[in-house]
């Protein structure tokens, strides 16, 4: 066989692999927003389950002011003909973000903690503070434990969709920032981050998929 049949017999079957491709469109979970994520491509529903796709807060939220530096995370959960659904994992603000407010004779004060909600969904929240000026070591022990017992109390008030909706949309971060600011001046204060360990009920995503 000569190198040219070769390679248009390669490229038919590259082809013909396309060809069995389908486009999915992926809606975000509703309870953060009701718009379209974008479209995802497979070969096989079934390969669709667990993907990952991020988006950044301009694009799905349109009614707050365009932040690109944070990026909001949804999971495929569920394939309903060409409709993938999806629910929210996570959030994290870009490293490029926190390090515009690093310092020198600034004080960077972080929060890791495990939540828990009213519907007993389970998170880990990562919060920063950082100051204008160096914050002495006591000061910031009282910063993130009052950081920690607000955001735990938070978490136990309301359910999983209103909680991470209010991390998406600052609720949280600007409720911090009022309470921080009476012990000591603030430049910065974000949820960092935020991972979701277990769905309402304790529910794994596994079982989450697998319903």
């Amino acid at each position: 066989m000569s190198s040219s049949s070769r390679r248009k017999r390669a490229q038919r079957k590259v082809v013909d692999k396309f060809k069995l491709k389908s486009w999915y469109q992926v809606q975000a979970a509703p309870y953060i927003t009701d718009q379209v994520l974008g479209e995802t491509i497979a070969d096989d529903p079934q390969k669709l389950y667990g993907r990952v796709i991020e988006m950044a807060k301009l694009g799905i939220l349109d009614d707050i002011i365009a932040d690109l530096n944070l990026k909001v995370r949804f999971k495929i959960v569920n394939v309903e003909g060409t409709i993938c659904r999806t629910e929210f994992v996570g959030h994290e603000i870009s490293k490029e973000q926190i390090r515009s407010h690093i310092r020198r004779n600034r004080s960077r004060i972080e929060s890791i903690q495990n939540v828990t909600t009213k519907d007993k969904a389970k998170l880990r929240i990562s919060t920063i503070i950082v100051t204008p000026m160096r914050c002495g070591t006591s000061t910031q022990k009282i910063i993130r434990k009052a950081i920690q017992e607000y955001i735990d109390k938070k978490a136990k008030e309301e359910n999983f969709q209103t909680f991470v909706l209010n991390i998406v949309n600052r609720s949280i971060a600007s409720e911090v920032e009022t309470i921080v600011n009476k012990i000591y001046p603030t430049i910065l204060v974000e949820i960092r981050k935020s991972k979701v360990l277990a769905f309402p009920g304790g529910k794994t995503l596994d079982k989450i998929i697998s319903a």
